[in-house]
């Protein structure tokens, strides 16, 4: 195939994670600090969790051989200050939850099933069952035991698991570097004074904080100009990246210069691949500069959005050894209607109906400059290529967008 022709979504995603290698570095860092990383170690428990057998509820620890279900009360046992001694079969010992069993113990009568009760001594009519309402050592955590493997992101509650085996500091993947360039003539940085003919850098910013939530370090490189020989400049300056993206320059105009500098044929700067059968976005390339992957997006910002949710974030997905690389498909109900596609994979911006979330409505107005409407919308319509009209209340196929994107 040539590096030319339109290649499917499906192919680009898995040419670029066969081109981009795994990280190899880690670095120790404290569990306080793991949030949203991914783990380079197994994870091993260094204790029991329980550490013994603990009560599951607020009563009183008995044996439960005892067949005259009445017992004298001797002492009791509350959460980081157990019962230190040994319970005979007619004992029992107020306990509470969390708490230790005491020696000579192995149920828990609940204080709802206590027929009475005085300073010494209390009777039940229930039949007492052994382990009841007891938490076994080691039932959630056993010493040695893994608590996480590897090549998974920690969450909130994972920390917890760690926490709870005892574990301060946990092995992760560096983060890799991702080096974002924008390139175009028309293009300043935000914030500043806007002459008639120039845009804010907003892609730039947008793909950074994409990158942070697929778990990588952003850089943003100075804004090249449409000069071969200072995109060059800058790319060579930051070498120390793990990883390239640009936005603009990626098409067949007059001044799109990327696929030129890219384009050398030799075995550290080559083009593996440039344009691919989807809307918005067709214009993408995917390279290596001096050994470097290169993702290049197009300049419009819809299709920059678009196909960093698409590609790059699968990439750096490889790059930290994690396996999702390909988007969640969900089903819908369209709540309108959308005309015949033509040979590209076609991602319609769209919302949930509030009325009723399962049906989606697609915006009237695609255009892939339009990037307002594209930071409202929830979802991606999906549509195969050559995919025939799609009539009100049809199923369709859509990405959601996570909340956090």
């Amino acid at each position: 195939m040539d590096k030319k022709d339109l290649l499917s979504v499906d192919k680009a995603i898995s040419d670029i994670i066969k081109k981009i290698p795994y990280a190899k570095s880690e670095e120790k860092v404290k569990l306080n600090d793991s949030l949203g990383r991914v783990i380079s170690r197994d994870i091993i428990s260094k204790r029991d969790n329980p550490s013994e057998n603990t009560s599951a509820m607020d009563g009183f620890a008995i044996n439960s051989k005892n067949t005259e279900n009445e017992f004298k009360v001797i002492g009791e046992s509350s959460a980081g200050k157990p019962y230190k001694y040994k319970v005979k079969k007619d004992e029992a010992v107020r306990i509470f939850t969390g708490s230790f069993l005491p020696k000579g113990t192995d149920t828990v009568i609940i204080q709802e099933n206590i027929n009475y009760f005085n300073k010494d001594l209390i009777s039940s009519r229930k039949t007492f069952l052994k382990n009841q309402n007891v938490r076994k050592k080691g039932v959630d955590l056993r010493f040695n035991q893994i608590v996480v493997k590897k090549n998974t992101v920690i969450n909130s509650r994972i920390i917890a698991s760690i926490a709870m085996s005892n574990n301060r500091y946990v092995f992760v993947k560096k983060k890799p570097i991702i080096g974002i360039l924008s390139t175009g003539n028309e293009i300043i940085e935000v914030g500043q004074k806007l002459p008639k003919n120039k845009i804010p850098s907003g892609n730039n910013l947008m793909i950074s904080s994409m990158v942070k939530i697929f778990g990588g370090i952003p850089k943003i490189l100075p804004i090249a100009k449409d000069n071969i020989k200072h995109i060059e400049t800058i790319l060579n300056e930051n070498l120390d990246c793990n990883f390239f993206v640009s936005s603009g320059g990626a098409s067949v105009g007059k001044y799109d210069f990327l696929h030129r500098v890219l384009d050398k044929n030799d075995k550290d700067t080559y083009l593996h691949f440039w344009k691919i059968a989807m809307r918005p976005g067709k214009p993408l390339i995917f390279a290596k500069y001096k050994k470097i992957p290169f993702l290049g997006l197009p300049g419009n910002p819809v299709s920059a959005g678009v196909c960093s949710l698409i590609f790059l974030r699968p990439a750096i997905n490889k790059i930290l050894g994690l396996k999702d690389y390909f988007p969640e498909l969900n089903t819908g109900v369209l709540d309108g209607e959308l005309k015949q596609n033509d040979q590209r994979l076609d991602f319609i911006r769209a919302y949930f109906n509030p009325k009723n979330k399962n049906k989606i409505i697609p915006f009237t107005k695609q255009d892939s400059s339009m990037i307002n409407n594209f930071s409202i919308c929830d979802c991606l319509i999906l549509r195969k290529p050559f995919e025939k009209k799609t009539t009100k209340n049809s199923q369709i196929n859509f990405i959601k967008f996570p909340d956090f994107i």
